[in-house]
């Protein structure tokens, strides 16, 4: 018998588990890692850990090399679904900078804090909904009792021209 015929079969690939499956059940997927356009320098780190402490940096609705919303104000360039969507896909940024530094999603306890900007023009007033987007989906993957404080503001500018920023404090287990 050759040798080729008495080996194992392989092993099958592992199946996501925890928090990745909830993601690929909801036919959602973690974007590629953000690549920083030419020419950009950002001096910063994706995330600080302190302990069982992480700090998440700001994060956009960016998908590898490009931008996955439309970029503009919300209330003029950007509706305010768009803009949800795009907190959404932020969140799904921050995921993937936690799994690809921390080495899994099921690391995160519980969402301390997140901070999410808005920018939007004068006068809007629906920043609570637009991070929902975000917030919606963290509960959903996570469940309620991970969620923490959240705060929602609106910024008259944000890099890019991005429609939404956010950071985000996790504790881990």
């Amino acid at each position: 018998m050759s040798a080729l015929a008495m080996s194992a079969p392989p092993e099958p690939a592992a199946e996501p588990s925890g928090v990745a499956a909830r993601v690929a059940e909801r036919g959602l997927a973690i974007p590629p890692a953000q690549v920083v356009p030419p020419g950009v320098r950002l001096t910063y780190n994706r995330l600080a850990r302190f302990g069982d402490v992480v700090y998440i940096a700001g994060h956009g609705p960016t998908y590898g090399d490009g931008w996955g919303s439309p970029l503009g104000k919300v209330g003029r360039e950007v509706t305010v679904a768009e803009a949800v969507a795009a907190a959404e896909l932020t969140a799904l940024n921050v995921l993937g900078t936690i799994e690809r530094e921390l080495g899994g999603l099921d690391v995160v306890a519980c969402w301390l804090k997140i901070n999410g900007y808005v920018n939007a023009v004068d006068g809007f007033t629906e920043h609570a909904t637009v991070i929902n987007g975000f917030s919606d989906l963290i509960v959903d993957l996570y469940g309620r009792e991970a969620l923490g404080a959240r705060t929602s503001v609106g910024v008259p500018h944000l890099p890019f021209d991005m429609p939404v920023e956010i950071d985000a404090i996790v504790g881990l287990r």
